[in-house]
């Protein structure tokens, strides 16, 4: 009974032996297609990233510096009295006119009876004139008058005397009503009321100021530089001028050529296009500081920014991403110069680039057109 109890027990455990090896063995082998494509997978990488490039190009460009600026009118006037008188009416503060619209109105009493007495006295020295040129041409057409040589002369002089002032009367009467209509304060040009300087009721003499009128369609931009920034800068070139976040392009009207005796800065004028931008906004003016060079610029989006260190991600005719190690240097716009292994015409990466990995392979997206200045 021991033996048989041994045998049976022995053979068990040679059975379990042998399904255990059975099954490591089955395991094993049918493990090793899963291990061998997870090794292929690892082999061939991470799937293509999909990026938009755009291409580096040549470009004038120069290094450029900032200087503060200043939006003002080409027109700021205190428009004053031409004649006297009380006022009865100024434009309210705010008010837009046009060239020759009213803005303040000044009694007209005065005026209007200096005019009617000056234009009677015109007319009875008129007649007068008339009738001694008749009374003289009388005596001319008479062969035999009988009239001595002196007395043509004292009707001859009497007629003179009598037309020259009649003529001072005529210019006395178109002063008279050059007065009456000033009596009437009218817009040099189109701008807007920004001060009342006398108040109605107040009494005017010429020279007396009424109101500040601003003109706020025609805009420039005033500016003070060196005369190390200036020496590259001439009328009629364009500069960019930046309000906040909102740029735009200016022309260059004039540099004056005096500079402050304290501060040896020049004024820079520069003429706006139409904008909405306000009178007195302070703005930056960006000067080119050495004159244009020809170089390799990529769009701002290529730039790849990291704590040590600038790159971009140049394709290749593989579709791999290649890191390239940049320094910067001038800008215009929305490219800037960089100077590293980038030529003109490489495809730049500048969307997709913070994610890419040197050597990585891509999909590339629709080139956008050039970005605008």
């Amino acid at each position: 009974m021991n033996r048989k109890f041994l045998f049976a027990g022995g053979a068990g455990a040679a059975l379990i032996a042998a399904a255990a090896s059975a099954y490591l063995y089955g395991g094993f082998v049918g493990a090793q297609p899963a291990d061998a494509a997870s090794g292929a997978q690892a082999q061939q990488g991470p799937p293509p990233s999909p990026v938009t490039v755009a291409k580096a190009e040549q470009k004038s460009l120069a290094p450029r510096a900032e200087t503060p600026g200043a939006v003002v009118s080409l027109r700021d006037s205190l428009v004053a009295a031409a004649t006297t008188g009380k006022i009865e009416w100024v434009a309210e503060v705010g008010a837009e006119v046009e060239e020759g619209d009213v803005i303040a109105r000044l009694e007209q009493a005065d005026a209007k009876f200096t005019r009617d007495d000056t234009a009677a006295q015109v007319r009875r020295l008129r007649a007068r004139a008339d009738y001694l040129e008749s009374f003289y041409q009388r005596f001319v057409g008479l062969e035999e008058a009988g009239e001595s040589e002196a007395s043509m002369d004292e009707m001859r002089a009497n007629r003179d005397e009598a037309i020259q002032a009649l003529r001072q009367a005529e210019v006395a009467l178109q002063r008279a009503e050059i007065n009456l209509e000033r009596t009437e304060v009218k817009a040099p040009f189109a701008g807007r009321v920004v001060s009342q300087e006398s108040q109605v009721g107040e009494f005017a003499n010429p020279g007396t100021e009424i109101v500040r009128l601003v003109d706020t369609r025609h805009l420039e931009v005033t500016a003070r530089a060196p005369a190390g920034l200036t020496r590259n800068i001439a009328p009629g070139q364009t500069i960019k001028v930046a309000n906040g976040a909102d740029t735009m392009d200016a022309r260059v009207r004039a540099v004056v050529p005096v500079g402050d005796e304290r501060s040896r800065m020049l004024e820079i004028r520069l003429e706006l296009p139409e904008t909405n931008w306000y009178i007195g906004s302070a703005v930056r003016v960006s000067l080119p500081s050495d004159s244009p060079r020809s170089v390799t610029a990529v769009p701002r989006d290529a730039l790849v920014l990291r704590a040590d260190e600038i790159s971009v991600f140049v394709i290749g005719e593989d579709k791999t991403a290649k890191k390239i190690d940049v320094e910067l240097g001038a800008a215009d716009g929305g490219f800037i110069e960089v100077i590293g292994d980038v030529l003109p015409g490489d495809d730049v990466v500048i969307r997709g680039g913070e994610r890419l990995r040197d050597g990585q392979a891509v999909s590339l997206s629709a080139i956008p057109a050039e970005p605008s200045a």
